[in-house]
């Protein structure tokens, strides 16, 4: 068990998670435009998984997926902004504006992340078991005393074990946000392809004008384009806070196989639509989806990619994590909702800063997850 430098680890004869892990911690984090944090790899024998370390303070606008700050204020903000009821959102406003300095003042973002492939959602490694997380955590202690120890993206459906043994080691589970899934397990006879909107959105995937062009299939020139469709979507129309994937982190990713993109190009030959998946074998989530949005809205540009995704998790009999947002729309396509949690390590933080985490999973548990629940969100 050990925590080292990614260019200190031989790269032959590696399992494809670990070379996935490998050359993502050596490539990826240097290429995502709003996102600082410094990436190692745990190795804890049999797995690699990519670590990030950050001090707090690297950049006002860090990205959720490393900072804790932006996941529970500049983003809690923006998506009750989204609401649509004034009524709600003024208050919780005023409550996520009234905790952003405690929490920053906590420097709640002096946080290591464990497995942190700084995407919306992570996936762990489909064969860990966890036996080893009392080893991982006294490792990373000793390493970090003055850090928070966090695992992100747990939900109890696929990762009811690593939740248990987490809290049994004293970690506390912080609702982060309401994710929507998918079971293909069923192949074609999935549920989910049977219901309505599914069933109109394989009829338009079939009638499309447009073609799927596979990620090898691709030029260099091309990933400008996949960049501009991905920030016209993810930072434009949703949030700048979300991670900025550049045209290189999505052409390194389908380059060392840890990143599989699709693109849609129109019969004119534009790329019009991107799609790009990671999978751990049995679970894929899909961090990369844009479209040009100026275009008419008959095209149906975010229906052929979300069934492509669908399609996919079939063919492959796995269970599709859809991540957050335009909940409706999964939900009309028989998307599953589940809590997602951070499950994080203060017990050997000075006891204030402790405090202040514990006050936060309560007001999450108490307020968020109610608000998520109920709203459909």
């Amino acid at each position: 068990m050990r925590l080292v430098d990614p260019y200190q680890i031989e790269a032959t004869g590696l399992s494809e998670w670990n070379r996935h892990s490998l050359a993502y911690a050596r490539h990826a984090a240097c290429a995502i435009g709003n996102v600082a944090t410094r990436l190692r790899l745990l190795d804890t024998g049999e797995h690699l998984m990519p670590v990030s370390v950050n001090e707090g303070g690297e950049r006002a606008d860090n990205s959720y997926v490393v900072s804790p700050l932006t996941t529970y204020t500049g983003y809690a903000d923006y998506e009750i902004g989204q609401l649509g009821r004034p009524w709600l959102a003024a208050p919780l406003r005023r409550l996520v504006r009234g905790v952003s300095g405690w929490l920053e003042q906590a420097r709640i973002d002096r946080i290591v992340q464990v497995n942190n492939w700084l995407l919306s959602t992570n996936l762990y490694p489909f064969s860990w078991d966890g036996t080893d997380l009392p080893a991982i955590t006294r490792l990373l202690v000793d390493a970090y005393p003055d850090h928070a120890i966090g695992f992100r993206s747990l939900n109890r459906h696929s990762n009811a074990g690593l939740i248990t043994q987490l809290e049994a080691l004293g970690y506390l589970a912080i609702p982060s946000r309401q994710v929507y899934l998918f079971d293909g397990s069923s192949g074609s006879g999935a549920a989910y392809l049977r219901r309505r909107d599914s069933r109109r959105d394989t009829r338009l995937l079939a009638r499309t004008g447009y073609v799927q062009v596979p990620g090898e299939a691709l030029a260099d020139a091309d990933y400008p384009r996949l960049e501009q469709l991905y920030n016209l979507l993810y930072l434009k129309k949703y949030c700048p806070l979300n991670p900025h994937f550049s045209s290189d982190w999505m052409r390194v990713g389908q380059r060392d196989g840890w990143l599989r993109l699709t693109a849609l190009r129109s019969p004119a030959g534009q790329i019009d639509a991107v799609l790009g998946w990671v999978d751990n074998e049995i679970i894929l989530t899909t961090p990369v989806v844009g479209y040009d949005t100026s275009l008419p809205q008959k095209l149906g540009l975010y229906r052929l990619i979300s069934q492509i995704s669908l399609e996919e998790a079939a063919k492959r009999r796995g269970l599709l994590n859809m991540s957050a947002g335009a909940a409706n729309f999964k939900r009309m396509r028989g998307g599953q909702p589940e809590i997602e949690y951070s499950l994080v390590l203060v017990n050997h933080l000075p006891r204030e800063r402790q405090r202040i985490w514990r006050v936060l999973g309560s007001l999450l548990h108490a307020v968020g997850v109610p608000i998520m629940t109920k709203l459909k969100l």
